[in-house]
This record gives structure tokens, sequence and C-alpha cells, in this order.
């Protein structure tokens, strides 16, 4: 007779790095929420005693996204299998219809669904990317940097890129969008002649120009051998990021501030990108990324992991990436003990590859220490 595991209780801890905020991104920068690195660690804990971990990224919401969890949705899992994920998935997502489909409370299911897959893995053994009828491979990462700080210069900027080559990285991606267009030009065209053809570049606007602004703007980049430009517009108008995809010859990528497989929908069915970015702290739990991800698969576009904050979120990220084939991932190698100090030996990459994880489930260790020292009070 087969025992199945079923959650005991679910709980969930606030980890801030620091209240600083050092670095910013275009929409930052042009009077956009500003926040420190700051992320909900979801534990979920089974009859058995095993513990299962998940991320819900905040963005500035700490306090909204824990209160999402702990009181909302924690009431209706506690004592529901483990192994019904999909089922769970569909009843918080239905039970929420009346709070939003966007942001605080898709976060929130998140991080618990993370952790479910997590105490799944466990369960049976296996890395959650052999569930999903993934094998172990490498995986390409792409690093990314350019962020826009006070008294940062273009000599910082290329001595910024040459770090991440230097560690075996032959991608980045450079922030754009926070300064007139005449001054990034000059930040890429620093870069690559730095790095000539060896290096490629991507860029990330985070959703700032306007129609006409990415139309200038996409055609100047593909000048510079730029292979794809993220987020370029709002993700409100995906319309109007088909129109960009279809006159640009340069691709289109995005939108990791999309939510669930219901706007990505539009996104993909409208061909408004043509590189689908998904997150799995961030749009819906692993899930609803690998959902996101075979949607992408059936029109034929790859599906390319967003990374923003702690290590638990993009070592679920990267499980669905290797499931799925993708041929990169996105990684950070900003200073941050809530990446290392969460996800312990599951991030591992060399010459500028992510190794499989190893262990079952996720294959993370938090690190008690690291949980005490950067936790935030209730």
């Amino acid at each position: 007779m087969v025992s199945y595991l079923r959650i005991r209780n679910v709980d969930a801890v606030m980890l801030r790095l620091s209240d600083e905020i050092y670095e910013r991104d275009a929409l930052a920068v042009k009077g956009g929420a500003e926040h420190p690195m700051e992320v909900l660690l979801v534990i979920v804990e089974t009859d058995s005693g095993l513990i299962g971990y998940g991320e819900s990224v905040s963005y500035g919401g700490l306090y909204a996204v824990y209160a999402a969890v702990k009181k909302v949705l924690v009431p209706m899992l506690r004592g529901h299998e483990v192994d019904g994920i999909a089922d769970l998935w569909d009843r918080m997502y239905k039970a929420t219809f009346r709070l939003g489909r966007r942001g605080i409370m898709i976060s929130a299911m998140s991080g618990i669904d993370i952790a479910l897959w997590d105490l799944l893995g466990k369960e049976l053994g296996a890395p959650i990317y052999r569930l999903l009828g993934g094998r172990a491979k490498r995986i390409k990462g792409y690093i990314t940097g350019g962020y826009y700080r006070e008294g940062k210069d273009i000599r910082e900027l290329v001595e910024e890129v040459k770090n991440y080559v230097k560690q075996g990285f032959k991608t980045v991606k450079i922030k754009v969008g926070g300064v007139e267009l005449a001054e990034d030009l000059r930040r890429l065209r620093a870069i690559r002649e730095e790095f000539g053809d060896s290096l490629e570049i991507a860029v990330d606007a985070n959703n700032v120009y306007s129609f006409n602004e990415a139309l200038k703007a996409g055609r100047e980049f593909k000048k510079l051998g730029v292979i794809f430009f993220e987020e370029p517009i709002m993700t409100d108008f995906p319309d109007l990021s088909a129109e960009l995809a279809r006159t640009l010859e340069i691709p289109i990528a995005g939108f990791e501030t999309a939510y669930t497989l219901y706007e990505f929908r539009e996104l993909i069915s409208k061909r408004a990108v043509d590189i689908v970015q998904a997150d799995a702290a961030w749009n819906g739990g692993i899930t609803e990324i690998h959902r996101i991800g075979v949607m992408a698969r059936a029109y034929g576009l790859p599906l390319i992991p967003h990374y923003s904050a702690g290590g638990v979120g993009f070592v679920a990220s990267l499980h669905v990436a290797l499931a799925m084939g993708s041929p990169m991932v996105e990684y950070h190698l900003r200073p941050n003990k809530l990446r290392e100090g969460l996800a312990g030996d599951a991030i591992k990459y060399e010459n500028g590859e992510f190794l499989p994880p190893a262990g079952p489930g996720l294959g993370i260790k938090p690190s008690e220490k690291v949980i005490e020292e950067y936790k935030v009070k209730e």
C-alpha cells in the first residue's frame, strides 16, 4: 500500500539582505518602486517531519506576501496530500481570484508550490528535473549586470563585465533605459570594443520605453549585435510588443512581469515575444513555469528563465530549464548571501555553465545561520 505525505504545517520566514539600495534598473531610476534585496522563504512540513523549501519574490512587499501565505493560503492546505500539487495549485488560484491575478498572491503561491515540489522529490528520492522528464546536463548561464549607480562610469562598467568573463561566462545582459539612449549606446559600445565578438550582449529596459522609443532603441541595439531586447515596453501592451517583434530584427524577450499561464498565453499566442522569460519564484511556482514552458514550446519559442532574488528561486527555475531544454538561464553575480546561504551546493557553475543539482527535490540545504542573520521580525 502506498503511503502519501500530508501537509502538517506551512511556515514562512521574511529575509532581507540590507535596507540599502546600491544599484538600480531603469524602472527604479525613472521613479519606479525601489526595494532592498528581500525574499520570503516558505517552509512546508509533512506529517512525517519531512521539510520542503520554497521562495516567494516580494519586490518591496515582503510583509504583504508573508500575510498572503500565512493568513490566506495556509488554512486551505493543511491535511492535503503533497502528491496532488497541480490540484493544490488550482485550489489556491481559484480560492483567491477576488484578491488578484498578479503580484502578491501569485508570488505567495509560487513559494508554496516550489516547496511542495521539493517535498515530492525528497519523497521519491529524485531531483525535480527528473520528475519533470529532464536529464542531467549542463546548461549555459548568462549574467545580468550593468545596473545604474551614482558615480558609476563606463570604465567601471567594463571592469564589471571583465569579472563576469573571467568567471567563464560568455553572455551578459546590460540594463538600459535609465539614461538617454546616446549614453546607453556609449556604454554598450565600450563593452563591444573591449570584448569584440567573443562576448554576447543582451539588454533589458525593464518596461520603461514607449513604443516609439523602443523602436528607435531596438534598431540601434541591433547595429551593436545585441542578441535580445528584454521588456522594452510595459507588460500591459502585448499588441504593441507584438508589433515591435514584427518590426525589429532583434528578438524581443519577456515578460517576467506577466503572471501565470493565462497572461503568458496572450504574449505567446500574439507573438509578442520571441523568447519567453518566466520565474518560478514569481510567476506561479514550478507547476506554472513548466506549463508556460510547454506552451512556449508548442509555439516554437524557447523558455529562458528569469532570476532576480534568492537562491531557492534560481534553483527551482533551473530544474524547469533542465526539463524544458532551455538554451540558457539568467544569473547574477552581485554579492548576495541569500543566494548562497539558501541554496548551498545546489548552485554550481563551470566555464559559464550550470551543473544540474544533485540531491533529491531541489537539492538545496538552507543555512540556519544565514536565516537567523537576515531574518526580519514579524
